[in-house]
């Protein structure tokens, strides 16, 4: 039908979500949205020159860009904007100001409201699944990344080349995260070696095969450490029950390449195809966006975080509210945590304990404004007084100081291993001393809770289940490297 009035059609201006060019994590989400919803576009920061070499060794932007590109995601909603390092001081103003710019030529538009209405940031696409996920868009995406199972004959012959089994009744997916300790952010959400080596050994016997997957280490060497849990195990078998394929991406082989195993949306397909191939998959691993993926897709993920954590409420508008709908309204993703006391590294110990007692002595300064303000409330005193008003400013006051100190802790700043040239400043060996390695007994009774099939019957094995916490002596590592120099 023509307009009447031979009017044009309102031209609305897109939301843009501004993403920072280290945040993978946030990639999948975003991914998601932009797919579901045309009107969405993404502004990466990026140091990327116009060879498209990246200067910046934290800079992941142009791998993001590559996989929204590969995700169908056209080019003119794919914006970036050159900064000097991906980490910048000022980074947040700098990319709103580039949003105006984007939106200021819509007619009738000021840039307070493109802040307002237009500009999102790099949270909204978590925000967006929370309230418009549903079947149809879980679909969706399993359409637009060819998640089918037209690779299958090509995974199995891979899988076979690794002994891997290819079908089965009950498999678990352990993901190793140590994208913290390698430069990154959140440390205490890594994974610990000797933490994964007690789940294997207390579930091994539940299961026709344990898939370790992810992160090596930061230190690519200790790689084998997944190697040791998995013949720990192994040798009590006849076909093999546990595998390490940490970074099975970076091989070279012809096998591999065959599925795109090489490739993001190549990795999607070989945990589709086990979904498909076991009776009962479940994944398990600290909180990430690769989990965040795995539960988009439809499959049984829980993620693990410790209690307290200070970044742990962002993701709770995913849980289901027990009727298969987030408390947004979308329909709830899968993607449910299991809420531990403590993280199972020494770092992620420290880190928690230094986290706790600046909230203690936080609310120890706040609690006598906080009472001021209560007792005048209670006299009568106008909310809105100058008086109360000057109280408040006192504890947000407070509250910035130690949000400023806590920021230390959540960032990258202790990391044992830098991508730049930077000397790093990781936490001192005498102050993680005091902590265990691995999950506590409580903990560890939470992840049973969720691994244990139900069907599953106690027998005896030839190996101990029960793998309890440890302590570390540095003394005996200095004397062992002193013999070897």
């Amino acid at each position: 039908m023509n307009n009447q009035n031979n009017e044009e059609p309102e031209v609305r201006p897109p939301f843009i979500i501004v993403q920072p060019g280290y945040a993978t994590g946030d990639m999948f989400a975003i991914a998601a949205t932009l797919i579901n919803d045309e009107r969405y576009h993404v502004l990466l920061s990026t140091t990327m020159d116009e060879f498209e070499n990246v200067n910046d060794p934290y800079d992941n932007s142009k791998s993001i860009r590559e996989f929204y590109r590969n995700s169908g995601i056209s080019e003119d909603r794919i914006h970036t904007h050159r900064v000097p390092e991906v980490r910048s001081p000022g980074l947040a103003s700098e990319l709103k100001k580039e949003v105006i710019n984007l939106l200021i030529h819509y007619p009738n538009i000021s840039k307070g409201e493109i802040i307002r209405n237009y500009y999102k940031p790099v949270g909204e696409g978590t925000q967006y699944i929370a309230q418009n996920f549903s079947d149809e868009m879980r679909n969706n995406l399993r359409n637009v990344w060819d998640i089918n199972g037209s690779q299958d004959n090509a995974i199995e012959i891979w899988l076979q080349t690794q002994g891997i089994p290819t079908s089965g009744k009950n498999l678990l997916i352990l993901w190793s995260r140590f994208s913290g300790k390698g430069g990154d952010i959140h440390i205490e959400h890594d994974t610990s070696y000797w933490g994964i080596k007690q789940i294997v050994h207390r579930v091994a016997d539940m299961y026709d095969a344990i898939i370790i997957t992810g992160d090596k280490g930061y230190i690519k060497e200790r790689a084998k450490k997944y190697d040791e849990t998995a013949e720990e195990i192994n040798r009590y078998y006849g076909p093999k029950k546990v595998f390490n394929i940490t970074e099975f991406w970076k091989g070279n082989s012809s096998e591999l390449k065959a599925w795109g195993g090489n490739t993001r949306l190549g990795q999607f397909k070989l945990y589709d195809y086990f979904q498909r191939h076991f009776q009962n998959v479940k994944h398990l691993g600290f909180r990430s966006g690769n989990l965040e993926v795995m539960a988009m897709l439809g499959y049984q993920v829980r993620y693990m975080e410790e209690k307290g954590s200070e970044s742990g409420g962002r993701m709770t508008i995913w849980f289901n509210r027990r009727d298969g709908e987030t408390e947004k309204g979308g329909k709830a993703t899968g993607y449910e945590r299991l809420l531990l006391g403590e993280p199972p590294t020494r770092s992620g110990k420290f880190i928690q304990n230094q986290i706790q007692e600046i909230n203690t002595e936080i609310r120890g300064r706040k609690q006598p404004f906080e009472d001021h303000i209560e007792r005048l409330k209670e006299s009568g005193e106008n909310p809105q007084s100058q008086t109360i008003k000057n109280l408040e400013k006192k504890i947000k006051e407070i509250d910035d100081e130690g949000d400023a100190r806590k920021k230390k802790y959540a960032g990258s700043d202790l990391s044992p291993y830098r991508k730049d040239q930077k000397l790093p400043e990781p936490i001192l060996k005498e102050e993680k001393s005091n902590y265990s390695e691995g999950f506590n007994t409580d903990d560890m009774d939470i992840i049973l809770r969720y691994l244990q099939p139900l069907d599953w019957v106690e027998r005896e094995t030839g190996y101990e289940r029960n793998i309890p916490q440890r302590k570390k002596s540095y003394e005996k590592l200095l004397e062992s490297s002193e013999k070897i120099d």
